[in-house]
C-alpha cells in the first residue's frame, strides 16, 4: 500500500501538466447528499431503529417494498455455548424464504423492552445497481430485556438491496447472512463510581484545540497503582489542567489525597496520559505525566509522598506527548520509558493526512539506574515523525526483548522489533502489522493460547463511512490526486476507516489479519482497548471503547 500510495503521488504530478483531462470531483455532492445519502440516512439510522425500538411491527415492515425475505430463515435457535450465567444462541437452519412479518414477529418476541437498537451499515455498494436498487451489507444490534428477564442482545448481519420507489428510499430485499443472541441472568459488572466516591469529571481547560476537527481538544488518561504500598491499587486520574490521586480504603470506596501526597491539584502541561512504575526500584510506584505542553515526572518518597522530579531527572521540556509506555528494553533492571508524541494540532493538520510525515518525533527514555534518564531515541533508531497517539511493548518474536508496536492516528503503524543491542528495526512491512487505520488504540496478548502475543490495533470505524464511497463524494485528498482512478483513492480511503484490525501471531515473525473472522471489526470509533477474561472461562475476551462527539443522529458516528 505504501508503494501504491507512492506511485499515485508520482502519477498526480505528472497529471498536472495534461490538459483536458480535470476531474470535477464531487461537483454533484450536494445534490447527491440531499436526495440520496441523508434520506437513506434517515430510514436506516433512525426510521428503522425506531420502529424496531417501539417494538412497531407495522412501521418495521414499512421500510420494506417486499413482503418476503431470504437467507437464514427465524427456526428455532441452537445453544451453542452456556456458562453459569450466560447463554448464547445462533440461528443455523438451510436458508430458505420466508415471510418478513414473520422474521420480525420472532425478532420482536425475543424482548419484552427495547433498550436500544441500531442498524450499521458496513458499505452501499455503489457500483453494483440492478435492477431492484443498490446492494448494501447492514448489520441490526438490539439490546433490551427478555420476556424471561434476562438482559440479552441480537446481531444480525444481512445483504439488502435499497432503491427509490416514489421519491422514498426503500429496502427491497434481505437476505440474513447471520444471527446470534447472546444472553445473560445478571450482568458481571455494576457503575460503582458514585459508591466509591470517585468524584472525577474531565475538563478541558488549558488544552489547545485540534485545529483539523475544530472545537475539540485532548483527551486524558488515568494510572493505577499502589502508591502508599498498603496492598491496595490506588487511582491517578489527569485533566487537561488537573490531577487527582484516590487512594483506595480498602473498603470499596477511595479518598482524594492529591495534595496530602504533594501532587500539584492544577497542571500547566495540557495533560493527556499518565503511568505509574518504580523508576527507582526502591519498591513504590513514581508517576510519570504526559502532556501537550510538557512532561511530569513526580518521584515517589517513602510510600506516599511525591517530589517533582522532572528536571532532576534529566527529563527535556518536550510537547505533544501523548502517553507514556514502561518497558525495560535493554533488560537491565531499569523500567526505561518511551513517550509517543503527535503533532502540533494546535497550528498545524496532519500532511498528508493518511500518512503524516509531520508530526513530532516520539522519545525513548532510557533509565541509567540512578535516578536518571537519558535521551536514546536517535542511538534507538527511532526516526519517524509520525503522529502517534497509542503504543504497546510485547515480546512478539519469543526472544525475550521487549519489542514495541506503535499506532499513528494519520498514518501508517510501526512495529519496531527489538534487535537486543539497544537498537530497534521497524519491521512492520515484512511482518504485515503496517495498518493504518486512524489507531488510537494498541494491545498484545495471546487470545488463541498457542504462545505466541497477538495484536489487537483499535481504529476509527465512522458509521457512515458507507456515504465516503459514493462516486460523487469529494476526495478528502490533495487536489493533483483526484485526477488518479477512484478506486485507488476508494482503496485507501476503506484501510483508513475499516476500523479495528485483529492481527494473529504466525509464530515466525509475521501476523495474519483475521479480524472479519473472529468478528471484531466494527467497534466504532475506537480509542483504548484491552484483553481480559471476563467471564474466566481461560479465553481472552477484548474490551474495546468507543464514541466521539455526534449530531442528531447518535450512531452515526
Amino acid at each position: 500500500m505504501r508503494n501504491r500510495l507512492s506511485m499515485l503521488m508520482q502519477l498526480g504530478l505528472l497529471a498536472i501538466a495534461m490538459p483536458g483531462c480535470l476531474l470535477l470531483a464531487g461537483r454533484h455532492w450536494d445534490r447527491t447528499r440531499q436526495t440520496v445519502i441523508e434520506p437513506i440516512n434517515s430510514v436506516l439510522h433512525k426510521q428503522l431503529p425506531r420502529a424496531i425500538a417501539a417494538r412497531d411491527l407495522d412501521g418495521i415492515l414499512a421500510v420494506y417494498t417486499t413482503e418476503t425475505g431470504t437467507g437464514i430463515p427465524w427456526t428455532q435457535p441452537e445453544r451453542v455455548e452456556e456458562t453459569l450465567t450466560d447463554e448464547t444462541f445462533v440461528w443455523r437452519a438451510p436458508v430458505t424464504t420466508e415471510s418478513l412479518r414473520d422474521r420480525y414477529a420472532g425478532v420482536l418476541g425475543l424482548f419484552a423492552s427495547v433498550d436500544k437498537a441500531e442498524i450499521r451499515i458496513h458499505r452501499i455498494h455503489w457500483d453494483e445497481h440492478a435492477a431492484d436498487g443498490y446492494p448494501a451489507d447492514i448489520r441490526l444490534l438490539i439490546r433490551g430485556t427478555g420476556p424471561d428477564g434476562t438482559l440479552r442482545m441480537l446481531d444480525q448481519r444481512a445483504r439488502v438491496t435499497i432503491d427509490r420507489h416514489d421519491g422514498i428510499w426503500r429496502l427491497t430485499a434481505e437476505r440474513i447472512t447471520d444471527r446470534v443472541l447472546v444472553t445473560t441472568g445478571r450482568p458481571r459488572f455494576e457503575a460503582a463510581t458514585a459508591q466509591a466516591r470517585v468524584a472525577d469529571t474531565h475538563e478541558t481547560a488549558g488544552s489547545p484545540p485540534f485545529r483539523l476537527i475544530g472545537d475539540t481538544y485532548a483527551p486524558s488518561g488515568s494510572a493505577v497503582g499502589d502508591f502508599d504500598c498498603d496492598g491496595s491499587e490506588d487511582i491517578a486520574v489527569a485533566s487537561a489542567s488537573r490531577l487527582a490521586l484516590y487512594r483506595n480504603n480498602g473498603d470499596g470506596t477511595f479518598a482524594n489525597v492529591t495534595a496530602h501526597a504533594g501532587l500539584p491539584a492544577s497542571l500547566d502541561v495540557a495533560a493527556t496520559g499518565l503511568v505509574f512504575f518504580d523508576a527507582d526500584n526502591d519498591g513504590d510506584p513514581d508517576l510519570w505525566l504526559c502532556g501537550i505542553r510538557a512532561e511530569r515526572f513526580y518521584r515517589n518518597d517513602g510510600c506516599g509522598q511525591f517530589v517533582d522530579a522532572t528536571v532532576s531527572a534529566g527529563i527535556a521540556s518536550s510537547q505533544w506527548s501523548t502517553m507514556p509506555l514502561v518497558s525495560d528494553y535493554d533488560r537491565d533492571g531499569h523500567l526505561d520509558v518511551y513517550v509517543i508524541r503527535m503533532g502540533n494540532h494546535e497550528s498545524t493538520a496532519p500532511r498528508p493526512s493518511w500518512e503524516a510525515r509531520n508530526g513530532v518525533r516520539d522519545t525513548l527514555y532510557r533509565n541509567r539506574g540512578d535516578g536518571t534518564f537519558e535521551d536514546v531515541t536517535d542511538a534507538a533508531g527511532i526516526r519517524g515523525t509520525t503522529w502517534g497517539f497509542a503504543a504497546a511493548w510485547g515480546d512478539y518474536d519469543n526472544d525475550r526483548d521487549p519489542d514495541l508496536y506503535v499506532g499513528n492516528e494519520f498514518g501508517l503503524n510501526s512495529l519496531y522489533r527489538n534487535n537486543g543491542d539497544g537498537t530497534f528495526s521497524d519491521v512492520a512491512d515484512q511482518a504485515g502489522a503496517r495498518d493504518r487505520g486512524s489507531t488510537m488504540g494498541v494491545a498484545w496478548s495471546d487470545f488463541n493460547n498457542d504462545g505466541y502475543l497477538d495484536l489487537y490495533v483499535a481504529n476509527m470505524y465512522p458509521n457512515s463511512r458507507w456515504a465516503l464511497f459514493h462516486p460523487d463524494f469529494p476526495p478528502p485528498v490533495p487536489w493533483f490526486l483526484r485526477w488518479l482512478p477512484r478506486s485507488e483513492i476508494d482503496k485507501v480511503m476503506e484501510e483508513l476507516t475499516r476500523g479495528n484490525s485483529l492481527l494473529q501471531n504466525n509464530g515466525d515473525g509475521t501476523f495474519t489479519d483475521v479480524t472479519d473472522d473472529a468478528g471484531v471489526r466494527d467497534c466504532q470509533w475506537g480509542w483504548a482497548t484491552n484483553f481480559l477474561d471476563y467471564d474466566n472461562d481461560g479465553r481472552l475476551d477484548i474490551y474495546a471503547t468507543n464514541g466521539y462527539v455526534s449530531g442528531p443522529v447518535k450512531d452515526d458516528i
